[in-house]
């Protein structure tokens, strides 16, 4: 007959068997240490653009390397298209540190000044998008509160976004404006990781 083993014996054995990699844990520390350095300075408005780059620059050699993996990956992780026009603020910052993880990289430094435009060119389509439907949508909508008029009085008027079946089409056509932009995005941070030699 055959011995039935416990879950925590088949645990045991798998845990004996696994080999800790003491490099793997070094760089996995590292880049964390990285993540974090990037992350304090988009977060915190008392660490300037100098400070991080100071701090950065102090690591040397492989270490400065995996410190640099992790600053990478939080960039890339906030590089993301802007909800409104006020992403310039935060944006000017997460520039800042590309500048930093750059170190001079003028290629990179071309990339990046492209983005601003790239956003920005992002919202303007957003918005002629969405102008356009509302203009495409208007005798529809207006049909629409005349029937309601009758029924809720003349003084009721009905705003494209109060209207379900308005919204479903603009969030349609947005999420396609979205996803062409999101791909063209992806594209730019590939480009940024062979640039800056990152998988």
């Amino acid at each position: 007959m055959a011995i039935i083993k416990s879950a925590w014996e088949l645990a045991l054995e798998k845990t004996e068997k696994l080999e800790i990699d003491p490099k793997k844990i070094k760089h996995d520390e590292q880049v964390k240490e990285g993540r974090q350095i990037a992350a304090g300075f988009l977060m915190d408005i008392d660490i300037t653009k100098e400070d991080t780059e100071k701090k950065f620059l102090s690591y040397e050699g492989e270490k400065k390397d995996f410190i640099k993996e992790g600053m990478i990956l939080t960039f890339l992780s906030n590089l993301s298209l802007p909800r409104n026009a006020a992403y310039k603020d935060s944006f000017a910052k997460l520039m800042d540190l590309g500048g930093i993880i750059g170190e001079g990289n003028e290629q990179l430094a071309e990339l990046l000044g492209q983005i601003d435009g790239f956003f920005s060119q992002y919202l303007a389509n957003q918005e002629d998008l969405i102008e356009r439907m509302k203009q495409q949508f208007a005798p529809h909508l207006q049909q629409k509160q005349a029937q309601l008029q009758q029924q809720y009085g003349p003084n009721f008027t009905l705003r494209p976004e109060q209207d379900p079946e308005f919204m479903k089409l603009l969030d349609k056509q947005l999420g396609q404006l979205d996803e062409q932009y999101t791909n063209i995005l992806h594209q730019v941070k590939d480009q940024i990781k062979e640039l800056l030699g990152v998988d």
